[in-house]
């Protein structure tokens, strides 16, 4: 399994996938590959934290982690996590999320938040957001707000969780 940074000619082989990996999700929308077409062109968007992972030549999972805030304190959210259905189980999910957060780190940010299974993303190292100080925007329930302290040095956070207005706008919560 490769992980690497998206390339701009993959845009709609990623949008297909996230649509067929999300059509009999439970709490999809319907919308997901909407929303990753549209944070593309937002400032939210951060080219080097759009993953793809790559096996036998073809894309087989999708991450995209985003700029976010809590307060004043800039944070990033994995705003969305895709794997082809052929290849669930295998751990291409968790090998995004965790190269997702090593290139974080590298990159400097502190926290990491997703709003996902509450099974899933502890066994990858995460807690319930609120143990950090941060709470889901309006429309999220604290018990699939999860998050992970990248930096063991970082400051505490406290405030709502601020997700980028494409959400919103989309409809995603």
């Amino acid at each position: 399994m490769i992980i690497r940074e998206e390339k701009k000619r993959e845009f709609y082989t990623v949008t297909a996938l996230v649509r067929e990996a999300y059509i009999n999700a439970d709490r999809s929308t319907g919308r997901e590959y909407k929303l990753v077409e549209a944070l593309r062109e937002s400032d939210a968007y951060i080219p080097k934290l759009s993953l793809v992972s790559i096996i036998d030549n073809a894309i087989a999972g999708y991450g995209m982690f985003l700029r976010g805030k809590v307060g004043d304190q800039d944070v990033l959210i994995l705003g969305l996590l895709a794997v082809a259905q052929s290849m669930r189980g295998h751990g291409v999910g968790g090998a995004l999320v965790l190269e997702g957060q090593r290139l974080a780190r590298k990159m400097g940010y502190s926290y990491l938040f997703v709003y996902g299974s509450n099974v899933y993303y502890p066994r990858l190292g995460y807690d319930f957001a609120h143990n950090f100080g941060v709470e889901p925007p309006e429309g999220l329930d604290r018990e699939h707000m999860m998050g992970i302290r990248l930096d063991p040095n970082a400051e505490p956070l406290n405030g709502t969780l601020e997700y980028p207005e494409l959400f919103k706008t989309l409809e995603m919560f």
